[in-house]
């Protein structure tokens, strides 16, 4: 046998062996880490829902299929002026500038934003990943010298989910480009039922918007299944 063949066979069966082996150590690292992976997801859907969902109990998860599909959503209760009053969650995405762009969202009984917390995002750093950025008015000699001035109008919510609370979803959400939102437009962009687009990042900030819509369809098709169901068994 000619040297040159003895080598092909060679390295072939050295990639083989390689190739067999990464595979059955990398098979093995995804069964140790896996359930690693799904209580971190558990850790984060449940600090997204008190984000989402604020000051309800009893908040219970329930799964159904759509087009063969499973969706899940969050139905929760909170007592005001001595009635009980509901609150929904599920989660969206839409496809951003770099890939998907997943987020949870609450409504009330009458379609109002609670909450929203983006919870997948894959967009450019300075842009679109700017819809996770915490907003705050701390300066540097305010940080270094521990002025109260500085610090008192800190943010605790990424500022660009912050402006969606207080949004009809059975209405248009409108797409203002006013720069970063703040809370002296708050009252302005609710008035329009509309949100500021993140700088030089529409793509984004149409994706979380559209997402919502999307999502909001999904849950309404899901209380009509719900309640078909219902009124079937009674």
């Amino acid at each position: 046998m000619k040297p040159e063949i003895k080598n092909i066979i060679k390295y072939t069966i050295i990639l083989a062996v390689v190739t067999f082996a990464a595979s059955f150590i990398l098979s093995h690292v995804n069964r140790i880490t896996y359930p690693n992976i799904l209580k971190q997801e558990r850790e984060k859907q449940e600090r997204a829902l008190s984000v989402v969902l604020p000051g309800y109990s009893n908040i219970e998860k329930k799964k159904t299929l759509i087009d063969n599909k499973v969706y899940i959503y969050w139905i929760g209760d909170k007592i005001e002026e001595g009635k009980t009053a509901k609150g929904f969650a599920f989660i969206t995405g839409s496809s951003g500038y770099s890939g998907l762009v997943q987020s949870m969202v609450g409504i009330d009984e009458n379609g109002i934003i609670l909450g929203l917390s983006i919870l997948q995002q894959t967009e450019t750093p300075g842009l679109g990943a700017r819809s996770v950025e915490v907003a705050t008015t701390e300066t540097f000699l305010g940080y270094i010298f521990g002025s109260e001035a500085s610090t008192k109008d800190v943010s605790i919510a990424p500022w660009f989910q912050e402006q969606f609370k207080g949004l009809n979803t059975t209405k248009t959400i409108d797409i203002l480009k006013r720069g970063d939102w703040s809370i002296k437009i708050r009252d302005e962009l609710l008035n329009k039922n509309a949100i500021s687009a993140i700088t030089g990042a529409t793509i984004t900030t149409r994706a979380v918007r559209d997402s919502i819509a999307s999502g909001i369809k999904d849950l309404q098709r899901v209380m009509l299944l719900e309640t078909g169901s219902a009124g079937a068994e009674e």
